[in-house]
């Protein structure tokens, strides 16, 4: 016999009106501070500016990524299990393991939650005084929530019919299940990647990007003080046979770029059937980046 299946939707709109507002402002602010570096003379201010806009890129799209969840937020209900489907995120709860049900605005210790959220989107892990470990999938905050509690997790929800759904739950928990359902945890498909568990194929990317970011920083931090021809290249006696302008030492950067979005690319392709040759050329990246040192300290000190 079939039984029935009922779908209880979230009120998303504060909490998309808040995040598209955030990320409006942040991309105001980097449209402010790419003008600014564009318009005075390359520094090492410059050089801080450009990582805040990237590391602003970043949020921007941690924020869409939780938007897009925050918009494809449900709760569905049977007798047998309660499932959390909040976008690419998906917990299922047997429904015989909830042992009680509590309602925020009897909460009277305090509530803690770590994780990315704002004003109309309350998504994160943290602790319930006389709860426990909770999961927060909600639009509301914390003491207008519906806690499940279970014997090791609880769950913060917000149905927007919360009524209608504590009525249904309580009902389909006197029922009793038809069958055995097993608690899970889903997540985006790429945080399985084994990758995400490889501390030296981390650590080779991680170093490749830092002595990038670095060299870039050093380069635009002496840039002022640089003379305006400079000796790009030495014969084999250590002379300086062909001068350019100072301009021209970005060049070696943007190699290293080069070699790291091509090296990174091919291993990341690679790296499921080829472990270790996406680690040689990952380790090759890095071992340009570090050439590239060596080449920029020889030009700026001389033979």
């Amino acid at each position: 016999m079939r039984h029935a299946v009922t779908n209880w939707q979230t009120d998303p709109q504060v909490g998309l009106r808040v995040g598209v507002a955030f990320i409006a402002a942040i991309l105001l602010a980097d449209g402010s501070l790419i003008t600014w570096a564009a318009t005075h003379p390359v520094t090492f201010w410059t050089f801080l500016a450009g990582l805040a806009v990237m590391g602003s890129l970043v949020v921007v799209g941690l924020l869409a990524y939780s938007l897009n969840n925050l918009l494809r937020s449900e709760y569905i209900l049977d007798r047998n299990s309660f499932t959390i489907a909040w976008g690419t995120n998906e917990q299922v709860v047997p429904t015989p393991q909830i042992e009680r049900v509590v309602l925020g605005e009897e909460l009277e210790g305090r509530v803690s939650l770590r994780g990315l959220h704002w004003p109309g989107c309350w998504v994160g892990y943290g602790q319930v005084e006389g709860i426990g470990p909770t999961l927060f999938y909600a639009t509301v905050p914390p003491r207008q929530q519906i806690f499940l509690v279970t014997s090791g997790l609880a769950y913060g929800i917000s149905p927007e019919d919360r009524e209608g759904f504590l009525h249904t739950l309580r009902t389909r928990m006197q029922m009793g299940p038809t069958q055995l359902v097993e608690p899970a945890s889903y997540g985006p498909e790429f945080l399985q990647w084994a990758f995400w568990r490889d501390g030296l194929g981390l650590a080779l990317l991680a170093g490749g990007i830092v002595l990038l970011l670095a060299l870039v920083g050093f380069l635009m931090a002496r840039f002022p003080s640089l003379p305006r021809l400079l000796p790009l290249h030495f014969d084999a006696m250590g002379e300086p046979d062909r001068l350019g302008p100072h301009g021209e030492i970005f060049f070696l950067p943007l190699i290293g770029l080069a070699v790291l979005l091509a090296n990174g690319g091919l291993g990341g392709l690679l790296y499921r059937r080829e472990r270790m040759a996406a680690h040689l050329l990952w380790a090759g990246a890095v071992a340009v980046q570090v050439l590239l040192w060596a080449a920029v300290l020889g030009i700026l000190t001389g033979p």
